[in-house]
């Protein structure tokens, strides 16, 4: 054969290259990219998991104070953070995100360790450089007194660490873990949870920084008003406010005045301030007539601006603002501090303040100043043990923050600036009216026979959606069944508990629940035990009120059940708010919405 024979039958190597070869050579690269693709998602996932772990260590370690643990561990932090975000930068990653169905799960990594890592090393080291300032110590009293100069000194750290968690917060809002791949929904959900509970945290220390040094007396003496609400009779933001006291805060420094009840503090033929006609409605005009029933409203920041009044005009005493706990929320305060000793008295702890405050008190005395005495020992005693820093600062703070969460710590400023930065904080105790796209539903109860019997009533109430109509319209159903767990001879009870029949039979509960539609919204239908009710049309806030009248005797049951809707473009998750009773329970609860 000749060269050039050869030659014909040899295909140079452009030729060679066939379809078949070219769709084996891109299958292979795709298969090493996947792969490689693959070792870096499961890199970056480590990363992140680790990630979350040390975040949650470093906020345990700044709120105990330990700094030389928390830059060790802010290190840790950066370096995974570090990790997560180099392994999820780069053209791989960039043109993955821009694949079909792939494309969110690559984005959702690239934003998480993006976010995680511009906090950890933009928002935490200084705070972290201050941890040992930083901590639960920092904003309790000690010795009669918060130190101020400590708090002004962490203000900006914690301004800054609060700025830089919610921007994260918000990046992160639209990444949804459940419409990710399985092995990215548990980093994923994970980190923005610890993000969440990070800038709640962070929120609650700003919020203290801000408030704290005005209100504690730093520019000039303050005065507040502490109402102790008493939930054996029950009225909308927990219970008749009996028990009251007059705190005093000058440069820090803690002491409580006059302590008084309504004998002190008797009612007034006319309201103490102009009542609007949705108020005079749906609570009459006693709501500003008397301090019993200066929370016939939900709404607290009203409940403090009547108080105020209402102290002003019978004791000639200005205040500058109003702060409201219970029992219960003592309670919560009492695991940190330990039993107290009340004078010629039995020891008050966590298990037996709720009993002997709202119970035994009026089982076993029948004198009535004997009963207010009680009170207002307990609450002196309370009130001394955590003014002088005794006991474990860390748990009574999470007993303020559990009773917060409740509805059961509220404060109220007279000074617009102050009250500007509580209202939409968790101890406001605000009546929500037109937020957005967020419905709000509400159940709110008050005993209408002077009893003390609420102590014994157990209520629960679940909430679920229909259908989402036109206009991101929700329809929102609520469930309440609600128990008299008195005994069976209540009627044989002392007056003090059961009352003298006046209003209802001896032994027996007189109930008004009254319940709120969502902004702009109304009900549809109402039913007790299956019983259509009569719809009321009163309003307040713009939410229709409507309301059911219950006489429930002991050992007897009501479900109560409702149906409602949203107002228009109120697509998001409706949240529940109801009146804290005697039993802890859940408050504030949000529900998927049906728009979503």
């Amino acid at each position: 054969m000749s060269t050039t024979q050869r030659r014909r039958g040899h295909k140079p190597w452009y030729r060679q290259i066939t379809r078949d070869r070219v769709l084996m050579a891109l299958l292979a690269v795709a298969v090493l990219m996947l792969l490689l693709f693959a070792y870096q998602a499961f890199k970056a996932n480590s990363s992140l998991r680790l990630a979350a772990s040390q975040a949650e260590l470093l906020q345990n370690q700044i709120v105990a104070g330990d700094d030389t643990a928390a830059k060790a561990t802010l290190a840790s932090l950066q370096d995974s953070t570090f990790r997560a975000r180099s392994t999820t930068d780069g053209p791989l990653w960039d043109i993955g995100s821009h694949v079909p169905f792939f494309g969110r799960n690559v984005e959702a990594v690239q934003t998480v360790s993006r976010v995680m890592d511009e906090v950890s090393t933009d928002a935490l080291p200084p705070v972290v450089a201050l941890s040992k300032q930083i901590n639960l110590n920092t904003y309790s009293p000690h010795d009669g007194k918060v130190d101020l100069a400590a708090i002004n000194e962490i203000a900006p750290a914690v301004d800054s660490v609060s700025a830089a968690l919610a921007s994260a917060q918000e990046e992160l809002e639209d990444v949804d873990p459940d419409s990710l791949l399985v092995p990215l929904r548990g980093p994923v959900s994970t980190i923005k949870f610890k993000l969440d509970s990070a800038k709640a945290a962070a929120d609650s220390g700003n919020l203290a920084a801000k408030l704290l040094p005005d209100m504690l007396g730093q520019k000039e003496t303050r005065r507040y008003l502490l109402l102790v609400q008493n939930n054996a009779e029950i009225r909308s933001t927990g219970g008749i406010s009996g028990s009251f006291a007059i705190l005093k805060a000058k440069d820090g420094k803690l002491s409580m005045g006059f302590q008084g009840s309504i004998q002190d503090l008797r009612p007034v033929d006319k309201p103490v301030l102009p009542l609007t006609k949705n108020e005079q409605a749906v609570f009459s005009n006693d709501l500003g007539t008397n301090l019993l029933d200066a929370n016939f409203t939900p709404d607290f920041p009203r409940t403090g601006q009547l108080a105020q009044a209402m102290v002003e005009q019978g004791l000639g005493t200005k205040v500058d603002g109003v702060i409201s706990v219970d029992p219960v929320a003592l309670s919560y305060v009492l695991v940190g501090t330990g039993p107290i000793r009340i004078p010629n008295g039995p020891a008050v702890d966590q298990n037996n303040a709720v009993d002997l405050l709202l119970n035994k008190t009026y089982v076993l005395l029948k004198d009535r100043d004997q009963q207010d005495s009680v009170f207002e020992v307990a609450a002196r005693a309370i009130f001394d043990v955590v003014k002088e820093g005794r006991g474990d600062s860390r748990v009574v703070i999470d007993g303020l923050v559990k009773s917060a969460s409740e509805n059961r710590l509220m404060v109220w400023s007279s000074h617009k600036s102050e009250q500007a930065l509580i209202r939409p904080s968790g101890v406001s105790g605000e009546l929500s009216g037109n937020d957005g796209r967020v419905p709000h539903v509400g159940l709110y109860l008050g005993d209408a026979a002077s009893t003390k019997m609420e102590y014994y009533l157990d209520y629960n109430t679940t909430v679920s959606v229909g259908r989402c109509l036109r206009d991101d319209v929700q329809e929102i159903n609520t469930t309440t069944e609600l128990t008299s767990n008195a005994p069976a001879n209540a009627a044989e009870l002392p007056k003090a508990v059961t009352g003298n029949g006046s209003f209802t039979p001896r032994g027996t509960m007189r109930l008004i629940l009254r319940f709120y539609s969502p902004y702009a919204g109304g009900f549809t239908d109402v039913r007790v035990n299956g019983k259509q009710q009569t719809v009321y049309a009163d309003t307040h806030r713009g939410r229709n009120v409507t309301k059911v009248l219950l006489t429930v005797k002991p050992q007897q049951s009501y479900t109560i059940s409702t149906s409602m809707i949203s107002g228009k473009g109120q697509g998001g998750d409706p949240v529940f708010s109801t009146t804290p009773g005697v039993r802890s329970m859940q408050n504030d609860v949000s529900i998927k919405s049906a728009c979503s």
